[in-house]
C-alpha cells in the first residue's frame, strides 16, 4: 500500500506537468540533449525480509549450513524481544533515502526520438537488515547490517516525446556503505567477529518517466539494488567442555547470515535541472 501510494504521488507530480500552461510549453525545448544535475527523494524497503535464517559452520571446514539442533526454536528476520521467537520477534522498518545527481543525455532527433545517457549519484539511506536465531538456552543471537552512503553510475535509455516526456530504463553499477553487527544474550561463550564495516558493490536497475517544466523536469523513478554482503562472520569459541558450540569441532562454531545480498527496493521523486 505505501509503495502504491508513493507511485501514484510521484507519478502524479510527473505527468502534472503535461498540463502546464501553453506559454510554458512554447518556451520550453522538448530536446534532452545536454548536462542536467538535481536531487532525488524516496522510500525503500526490503523484499523478503522474514525468511533469512542464520547458517552455522560447527567443524570448521569452511562450509556453512551444518545442522544445528539447539537452534529449533527458529529464526526471524528482524530484532528479537523475548527469548521466544513466537512472541519476541520485530521486523525491520522501511525507510526514506535521499540522492543527489549529474548526468549527460543525448537524444536522437530534434523534437522527438530515442534519448540515451548516463548518470552518477551519492545518496544517504536509513535502511538497516536484521535477522535473529533463537536457542533453546534460551538466548538470541542477532546479525544487523546497516545502509549508510551509497554510491551510483547508472546508464540510462528510453523515448522523448514531443510534448517535453521522457519514458527510460536505467541501470549499473553501485557501491554501498554497509556496517555490520552482531549481538547476543549468550554471556557464556566468546563471539569475534571479522572486519565489520565494508564497502559492498553490486548492481540496481528500473526505470522511469520525467516531463520538462522550464529549464527543470519532474519525474518518479523505481530502482531494484543488491549488494554483496556475504563475508560477515562471527566466530562462537570457549564455554563448557563438550558445549554445543565447541563439541563437533573441538574448538568452536562460525556462524553467519543466510543471505548473500543487501537488496532493496525504492520508489522516488526526482526534479533536475537542465543547462
Amino acid at each position: 500500500m505505501r509503495f502504491l501510494l508513493l507511485s501514484t504521488a510521484a507519478l502524479g507530480m510527473a505527468l502534472g506537468a503535461s498540463a502546464a500552461s501553453a506559454q510554458d510549453l512554447a518556451t520550453t525545448s522538448s530536446n534532452w540533449t545536454g548536462f542536467y544535475v538535481g536531487g532525488q527523494l524516496g522510500y525503500s524497503w526490503q523484499p523478503s525480509d522474514g525468511d533469512e535464517t542464520v547458517s552455522f559452520d560447527r567443524n570448521r571446514d569452511g562450509t556453512f549450513g551444518d545442522a544445528f539442533p539447539n537452534f529449533a526454536p527458529g529464526f526471524c528476520g528482524g530484532s528479537p524481544t523475548s527469548r521466544s521467537p513466537a512472541t519476541g520477534c520485530t521486523k525491520d522498518n522501511d525507510a526514506t533515502l535521499w540522492k543527489v545527481h549529474a548526468g549527460y543525455d543525448f537524444q536522437f532527433g530534434e523534437e522527438s526520438g530515442p534519448v540515451v545517457g548516463a548518470v552518477i549519484e551519492y545518496g544517504k539511506a536509513y535502511l538497516y537488515d536484521r535477522v535473529t536465531a533463537y536457542s533453546t538456552t534460551p538466548a538470541t543471537y542477532t546479525f544487523k547490517a546497516k545502509l549508510k552512503d551509497n554510491y551510483s553510475i547508472r546508464g540510462r535509455a528510453g523515448y522523448a516525446l514531443s510534448t517535453g516526456t521522457l519514458v527510460y530504463g536505467t541501470g549499473g553499477y553501485t557501491i554501498g556503505k554497509i556496517k555490520n553487527s552482531f549481538t547476543t544474550t549468550n554471556g557464556v561463550n566468546t563471539f569475534t567477529s571479522n572486519d565489520s564495516s565494508k564497502n559492498a558493490k553490486g548492481w540496481n536497475y528500473g526505470g522511469g518517466i520525467e516531463q520538462k517544466v522550464g529549464p527543470f523536469s519532474i519525474g518518479a523513478m523505481y530502482l531494484m539494488t543488491a549488494l554483496k554482503n556475504n563475508d560477515y562472520r562471527v566466530a562462537v569459541t570457549g564455554g563448557p567442555v563438550g558445549g554445543p558450540f565447541t563439541v563437533v569441532s573441538g574448538t568452536g562454531t562460525d556462524m553467519k547470515r543466510s543471505f548473500s545480498k543487501f537488496a532493496y527496493h525504492s520508489v522516488l521523486a526526482t526534479v533536475s535541472y537542465h543547462f
